[in-house]
């Protein structure tokens, strides 16, 4: 380690106790450094004495590797960590990305009615652009009959058009990713007084990921995550692009309750349930006896949808990316994610922190008295699990 001499331009400045209503950054310390010209500061080594008396801790962390990836390559990832807690209550409209043309998907063999291309046996004219292709039938599922996009009678209590949910429902076939009403913690009301809560991500990142084979670093892909988030997150999904992987408890009434792991996402898509990528778990009642296969039949529709509440348990298994390819991106917190396709891709799921409950999985409310959207949703059954708090509490 260097330090500078008193002839030095350079000043090191820390900051703490920066706090933000919505926003909370626990334990900041940014380094700053301002330098002019003519520059005469030299830069010398400093003696484990020296280095002993020094303490500080630095927001962030700059990681450098090298991840091989599935095709027998190597790509270069290089993630910034921010050490800081982010505490938000936020809503969105609508999140709408990645609008471009997709061509249809192939081997369209997988799930109910066909719904799930595997994209494993390509046209002589796709050559090397198969990952781009929809997972599935047809992309964006736009344009099947109505009565495929009802939530299921058994798991879900009633056989409810999609139309007809608060949020109402509008598919697309052109976007990578459309999700309206996006909601990030909650507001509770009782005896006119109204609390929030926040949902908490600590540790946010972005990581880039380069292509060195030309022998220049090209950028080919990058995300941005968190290494842990806790607490609610509601939305309203038309159509996603992504590894969605929920632990999920399918109640079944009179007949008990299922507990599975199932993979609701793909290319475009709005989430069908196919046996070949579910787990049953366990369960209680006579549902517990049934297979994956019985879980797609009981559920033939697109069953991603009708979920709109998140709960988010301590995952690290939630980000966002972009890549011009197939990418394996570098283990976070423990957690190794799956292959993100082409195009904008999300990640939530897969290391059990992510939980839903097929009837108390109504849309969250994230929104005053007064506001149209509390009156839209202000009706729903919700989670009961424990919230996330503030740092500091507001009201």
């Amino acid at each position: 380690m260097n330090k500078m001499n008193k002839s030095g331009c350079l000043m090191l400045l820390f900051f703490k106790s920066l706090c933000l209503k919505s926003l909370n950054l626990k334990s900041l310390c940014l380094t700053l450094l301002f330098s002019h010209a003519p520059v005469y500061a030299e830069l010398t080594p400093m003696a484990e004495q020296e280095l002993d008396s020094m303490y500080g801790q630095a927001i962030f962390e700059v990681r450098d590797q090298v991840v091989a990836q599935s095709n027998g390559t190597d790509l270069s990832m290089l993630r910034l960590t921010i050490g800081a807690q982010v505490e938000i209550n936020a809503n969105v409209a609508e999140v709408s990305l990645g609008r471009y043309w997709r061509p249809e998907g192939t081997n369209c063999t997988g799930g109910n009615g066909d719904r799930v291309c595997y994209n494993n046996n390509p046209p002589a004219s796709y050559n090397d652009n198969i990952d781009w292709a929809c997972t599935a039938a047809p992309c964006g599922s736009v344009g099947l009959d109505d009565a495929q996009y009802v939530s299921s009678a058994i798991t879900h209590g009633e056989e409810r058009a999609f139309s007809e949910y608060p949020s109402g429902f509008f598919p697309d076939a052109g976007i990578d990713v459309k999700i309206r009403d996006l909601t990030m913690g909650q507001i509770n009301c009782n005896n006119g007084t109204c609390t929030m809560t926040p949902l908490v991500q600590q540790n946010p990142y972005l990581e880039f990921a380069f292509d060195e084979t030309s022998g220049s670093r090209k950028l080919v892909g990058f995300r941005v995550g968190a290494e842990d988030g806790f607490g609610y997150q509601g939305n309203a999904i038309d159509v996603v692009s992504g590894f969605i992987r929920p632990s999920i408890t399918a109640d079944a009434g009179f007949l008990g309750t299922i507990n599975l792991e199932t993979q609701l996402g793909g290319v475009r898509t709005v989430g069908w349930i196919d046996q070949n990528q579910t787990i049953v778990t366990g369960g209680s009642g006579l549902a517990s006896i049934l297979g994956a296969g019985a879980v797609e039949g009981i559920s033939p529709t697109a069953q991603l949808f009708p979920v709109q509440s998140n709960y988010l348990n301590h995952t690290a298994a939630f980000f966002f990316s972009m890549g011009t390819r197939s990418i394996d991106w570098s283990e976070v917190a423990g957690y190794s994610p799956e292959t993100t396709l082409p195009g904008v891709w999300v990640n939530l799921g897969g290391d059990g922190g992510l939980v839903a409950n097929t009837r108390q999985g109504d849309h969250p409310i994230n929104y005053f008295p007064g506001h149209p959207n509390y009156d839209r949703y202000s009706s729903g059954v919700n989670y009961t699990r424990p919230q996330a708090s503030w740092s500091e509490t507001y009201q």
